[in-house]
């Protein structure tokens, strides 16, 4: 029975283990992402009327002819998403998705930022 438990033990830990280094990894690629293209997306949120200032951004994804753009807002009240399309030497805004937000009814998560959405219900 001991050998059982020590079994079920070890493979615990070792879910445990593998899930973490998945989402450092993703935590990884969106610091290397968001450091490689800082000065495209720094202010491409501003082509959207509705959105305030920002505290922050990470970029999720891009491969150069598409993006995503995880945006918190000053006072971190809102995240939101916003997808570019690269055209003619310039991101253009595609969509937006507010993932959470504290006044309204946006609660989903967004990942690998998944702890995000407790500010929305602070």
């Amino acid at each position: 029975m001991k050998t059982s438990m020590k079994r079920t033990l070890l493979t615990l830990i070792a879910v445990v283990l593998v899930a973490t280094v998945i989402w450092a990894s993703s935590l990884i690629k969106c610091e290397v992402l968001t450091k490689i293209y800082s000065d495209e997306f720094e202010n491409a949120y501003k082509q959207n009327p509705m959105l305030g200032e920002m505290e922050y951004f990470k970029v999720l994804k891009c491969d150069g002819k598409t993006a995503e753009v995880y945006y918190v807002s000053k006072g971190m009240t809102n995240g939101d998403v916003l997808s570019f399309e690269y055209h003619n030497g310039t991101w253009i805004e595609t969509s937006w998705n507010t993932i959470w937000s504290d006044s309204g009814s946006a609660s989903e998560v967004i990942y690998p930022y998944w702890w995000h959405f407790i500010y929305g219900g602070l």
